[in-house]
């Protein structure tokens, strides 16, 4: 399905941005003109260009710290990752233009991109009504909204000129000066999408991550470790030299992304109008239909993910990259389990999708996921609020093709 030569995406979003004309790159169904779409967002979202905004996770990094340090008492957590998630892809997109870790969130961005989810996630299964629907004003608030903010950040960003090599600077070709620029809709759509999507997904992901380490001690013990470690209090913690070496971290972001993934529908196909049927495994899918490979059920299916498959078991992956004996990860896990039912089939783990169709954004959320949690932990400790039911966040944790978080209360402690 997602693969090079797969299927070509289906019509959902279209119908999430209420037009079939005026979308991001990430909407377009014709293979041909998706690949060239993608191309900039390539080379914004490379090795040298995420040295770039390297810098920038760090400064937005410890202005998250220094806010946290000021709360006099139980926090939602998840406001707070909103903020510096939204902050952070104005800065590395525009090269700034929002500040709702300074002043909050003043013009309610939030509240319209979550009123916005289940209305924008109905009529992505019917996208025909979207288009209609777009041509109709009542429904278009929300929309307006965040086309209006991009429409006013694109234009000053136009005027300024370059000042960094944000992705702007690649989008806009402005990196391949004998190559025209795109057409400004195409400037206005694609910037949008960075905001929005990388801004939930990484706001998503801390959110659960916090959630799932406070709910298992003994992860929170051993990443606390390691962190300690690499960085220790006099320690940058922003400085990204020893990322690669700590392989609990690594184990611990993939099971929270295992288990929580922002995009937990992803990625919609369609087998072409008029082609012949395709067959996917042993089922036959015919012409026009869609499909979908929803990384939530994949990555929580115990023939790709066992023992303790609805449990947060970081050493899976330990076990899985040879840094941890099978009887070891097992003489500390959630429960008993018989060694021969361990499977982990990483082609499975998809929660940044696959293939052409995979996130341009991905090194970017997992550097700023390693940033912010390296600084959290060696900065805090964090407390969840006494008899809060935790069984509420999975109730809570709904997908409108991103998510909807609940809120997690916590309290956070200097460490130092």
């Amino acid at each position: 399905m997602l693969g090079v030569g797969g299927l070509p995406r289906g019509p959902y979003l279209v119908g999430r941005v209420l037009s079939d004309t005026d979308i991001p790159f990430a909407a377009v169904m014709d293979p041909v003109v998706h690949a060239e779409r993608k191309k900039p967002w390539i080379r914004a979202l490379g090795t040298s260009a995420l040295k770039v905004y390297e810098p920038m996770i760090a400064n937005r990094t410890m202005q998250l710290m220094r806010v946290l340090e000021e709360q006099p008492g139980e926090v939602n957590i998840g406001d707070f990752f909103n903020y510096f998630s939204y902050d952070i892809m104005c800065d590395v997109t525009y090269g700034g233009g929002s500040e709702l870790l300074r002043d909050g969130d003043t013009d309610n961005v939030w509240h319209f991109i979550d009123e916005a989810l289940p209305s924008s996630t109905f009529l992505s299964h019917v996208p025909y009504l979207g288009i209609l629907c777009g041509k109709l004003p009542m429904f278009r608030p929300a929309m307006d909204r965040l086309i209006n903010f991009s429409k006013s950040v694109t234009a000053k960003r136009l005027e300024r000129g370059s000042t960094i090599k944000d992705i702007f600077y690649y989008l806009n070709n402005e990196d391949l000066p004998e190559k025209d620029p795109p057409p400004e809709r195409h400037l206005l759509d694609d910037s949008l999408l960075a905001i929005v999507a990388g801004s939930d997904t990484t706001s998503s992901a801390l959110t659960s991550l916090v959630y799932c380490l406070l709910t298992h001690p003994s992860a929170l013990k051993n990443l606390q470790i390691e962190i300690d470690r690499f960085y220790p209090a006099d320690a940058d913690p922003c400085d990204s030299k020893h990322h690669r070496e700590m392989h609990y971290l690594t184990a611990v972001l993939n099971e929270n992304l295992r288990l929580y993934p922002p995009g937990p529908t992803s990625t919609q196909c369609r087998v072409p109008h008029g082609s012949d049927d395709v067959m996917l495994g042993s089922y036959l899918v015919p012409a026009g239909t869609t499909v979908m490979l929803p990384p939530y059920t994949l990555q929580r299916d115990p023939r790709h993910f066992s023992p303790f498959t609805e449990d947060f078991w970081p050493e899976r992956w330990l076990v899985a990259t040879g840094e941890l004996p099978l009887a070891d990860a097992l003489a500390n896990a959630p429960g008993e389990a018989d060694p021969q039912t361990f499977a982990h089939n990483e082609a499975a783990f998809i929660p940044f999708s696959h293939g052409p169709k995979g996130c341009a954004g991905k090194q970017l959320g997992m550097q700023e996921l390693r940033t912010v949690t390296i600084a959290l932990l060696q900065k805090f400790q964090l407390r969840l609020r006494p008899g809060w039911d935790t069984k509420q966040f999975d109730k809570d944790f709904k997908d409108y093709y991103v998510t909807t978080r609940p809120e997690v209360p916590v309290t956070l402690y200097p460490r130092f």
